[in-house]
């Protein structure tokens, strides 16, 4: 097959990297995607340094054996954590993730180099927005926010809810008092909410990792001259390691498509 035909593969701990997808089919609409979804051992987040490698190892040895072109980390989390066990695993196979997009992205945004960052509690922890940052331009200050409500909130359905404005009114404070310009949305679920995040922080330019992946990515294809010159319907799979109950309803409207081609597939 011609490297240029084959597939994105894109992986995350769960469903939340549905929206980098998404993002990915609005950006690129002729390529093909194949998704791998870690929905039996999620959270990552409570799991050690060891296992998330173990865990991520088996999920790039499955897409690898997918003929894929690309490899998407979609979850901050895996990138934080393991990102370079996956650069490793896929030698000189391009690599792009949630974080480092979302980096030069900030860097190009802020005027003022005060950049803030909402976040699941272990990628707050772990400092990965921070460093990634300071590698790109050292003059900028990262400020982050753990905001472990969210997610279920947003898996609730809950995108334009009181609930949801006044946890963020919970959560943006601290930030908002250290005068950033610049608020990475530090997790993949949290760009369904983003109406709502612009209301609450109004002048901040607010960086969604889902669109700023989705961009990296289209500026390597074209750089390695792996763009798709096909112009027909593309291909998309779904591959989950279990099927919860309400999978099939999150996954849609974090996709915002019906999730069709999808399978379940045990690893490891």
């Amino acid at each position: 097959m011609n490297e240029a035909h084959k597939a994105i593969g894109v992986f995350d701990s769960g469903v939340g990297g549905l929206t980098v997808v998404r993002a990915l089919t609005e950006r690129l609409p002729y390529e093909n995607i194949v998704y791998f979804g870690d929905t039996a051992r999620v959270p990552y987040g409570v799991k050690s340094r060891n296992t998330i490698e173990q865990f991520s190892t088996q999920i790039v040895q499955f897409l690898l054996e997918q003929n894929v072109k690309l490899l998407v980390i979609a979850c901050n989390t895996i990138a934080a954590v393991a990102g370079n066990k996956v650069r490793a695993l896929a030698g000189v196979m391009p690599v792009i993730d949630v974080i480092g997009a979302g980096a030069d992205a900030a860097v190009r945004a802020t005027k003022n180099g005060q950049i803030g960052v909402i976040a699941t509690t272990t990628t707050t922890n772990s400092n990965a927005y921070a460093r990634a940052v300071a590698e790109r331009k050292s003059s900028c200050r990262v400020v982050s926010q753990a905001c472990p409500l969210l997610v279920p909130i947003i898996e609730e359905g809950w995108l334009d809810h009181q609930v949801t404005r006044l946890t963020l009114r919970e959560y943006l404070p601290p930030l908002l008092a250290e005068h950033i310009d610049t608020l990475i949305l530090g997790c993949t679920h949290y760009p369904l909410i983003k109406p709502l995040l612009a209301e609450e922080t109004r002048g901040i330019a607010l960086v969604d990792s889902s669109t700023t992946t989705a961009a990296a990515v289209a500026d390597v294809l074209a750089e390695k001259d792996l763009l798709n010159p096909q112009t027909t319907a593309p291909d998309y799979r779904f591959f989950v390691s279990d099927i919860p109950l309400r999978f099939q309803t999150i996954g849609e409207r974090f996709l915002n498509r019906p999730l069709e081609q999808l399978e379940m597939i045990g690893l490891g």
